[in-house]
């Protein structure tokens, strides 16, 4: 009798409202005004235009010479006026851009992370509030029974049917109660509070009772492999890999000869001399290792990648099973709870002086034991299935 009462319980809590979860809505927002996404929005701006630094020519140079003889009779003035400008060997241009626009792809994939990091707090954030407001409505409940038992024992104390033990255990049944909603509430104003924070300071009202709906879960094959064609850290892996590649072709074009052409002027003696200026640079010892040791950092960057591949499948896997897990126990759960409401049940049987003060207030802590295993149950797999689906984000 006591474990159908228990069940019975538990199956009440489990009545779902109708109420539309506004998760997708609260994640909208926050995408739109969390500082955080935003300052990395403009980190990833800044990022591009630094890597196409230097893409262009080197500024001109400009070089003027005024000098006096001697004998200043004979010798006069002379007057000299270069104006030139330098160049790299063609090729290295095409190279120093391959770079620049792999490290601003690069910077994208930083700002993905960055708002999947975010959205993935909200989104727990948002499954912490849907556990806080079922609870707080559960013990309000619990404490609205707590009351009419607590009246209830009273009344019997009045008439001497029972003693003052059973007034006490029924006033401090009440009393506990009401100190766990209460707390509860800090908790639920705790995550509204974070909620806030992670909106940009704005305040956002979240009551859903109910949880968003989960995906299925696909077969781990197809999983692991969607997985990994989101991962923003595996593409920043695969993006030092092709810069480095890239920056090794640059190296080997900066060794080639650079060039300098320009304008020359000389005036001498009274006479006045045009030309063209040119110039050869020579990278004897500038460039020297530079290429060597950018092809040692391109097998680190690959060993980096590999490294990196492996754990996430380790890690996919994990999560995967996880949410198997939880799905099952949570089937398992469901299929054990019946359709009453078991603290009516009790209430009744009390005041019909079927069971003791005491024999009922275990029976509502056999209760509250169940119902607040099933919660967190609840709220355990919604969190799993929000790490399966982070890619998603």
């Amino acid at each position: 009798m006591k474990r159908i009462l228990i069940l019975l319980s538990v199956c009440s809590v489990l009545q779902a409202t109708a109420q539309q979860s506004s998760m997708p809505a609260v994640l909208d927002a926050i995408n739109a005004n969390n500082l955080r996404i935003r300052a990395t929005a403009q980190e990833t701006e800044a990022q591009r235009l630094q890597a196409r630094t230097g893409l262009s020519l080197p500024d001109p140079t400009v070089d003027f010479d005024y000098m006096t003889g001697t004998p200043t009779a004979t010798a006069g003035t002379q007057n000299d006026l270069t104006i030139a400008q330098g160049f790299d060997f063609p090729t290295a241009y095409g190279a120093r851009r391959k770079v620049a626009e792999i490290r601003s792809g690069q910077q994208e994939q930083v700002s993905i992370a960055t708002r999947r990091e975010v959205l993935l707090d909200a989104q727990r954030t948002c499954i912490a509030l849907v556990h806080a407001n079922k609870r707080a409505r559960l013990l309000a409940e619990r404490h609205e029974a707590a009351v009419r038992f607590r009246d209830g024992v009273r009344q019997r104390f009045d008439r001497e049917a029972a003693t003052i033990l059973d007034r006490n255990k029924a006033e401090l049944l009440e009393a506990g109660i009401a100190a766990d909603a209460q707390r509860a509430e800090m908790e639920r104003l705790a995550l509204l509070q974070h909620l806030a924070e992670l909106n940009g300071g704005e305040e956002l009202a979240f009551t859903d009772t109910a949880y968003a709906p989960v995906s299925e879960l696909p077969d781990f094959s197809t999983y692991e492999a969607e997985m990994e064609a989101a991962d923003p850290d595996l593409r920043m892996l695969q993006a030092e890999v092709e810069a480095s590649e890239a920056q090794t072709k640059a190296y080997k074009a900066s060794g080639l000869p650079g060039f300098e052409v320009g304008y020359r002027y000389q005036g001498i003696l009274g006479a006045n001399y045009h030309g063209v200026h040119a110039g050869l640079n020579v990278p004897l010892w500038s460039n020297r290792f530079k290429v060597k040791q950018q092809q040692q950092w391109t097998t680190a960057y690959t060993l980096r990648t590999d490294e990196h591949k492996l754990e996430h499948l380790y890690e996919a896997r994990h999560l995967y099973d996880r949410a198997v897990a939880m799905r099952t126990s949570l089937l398992d759960f469901q299929q054990r709870l019946g359709g009453a409401n078991s603290t009516d049940l009790l209430e009744k049987s009390f005041e019909a002086g079927q069971m003791s003060t005491l024999e009922y207030q275990m029976e509502l802590l056999l209760l509250k034991e169940s119902t607040d295993r099933w919660l967190q149950l609840e709220r355990e797999y919604q969190e799993a299935m929000a790490e399966v689906f982070k890619y998603k984000l």
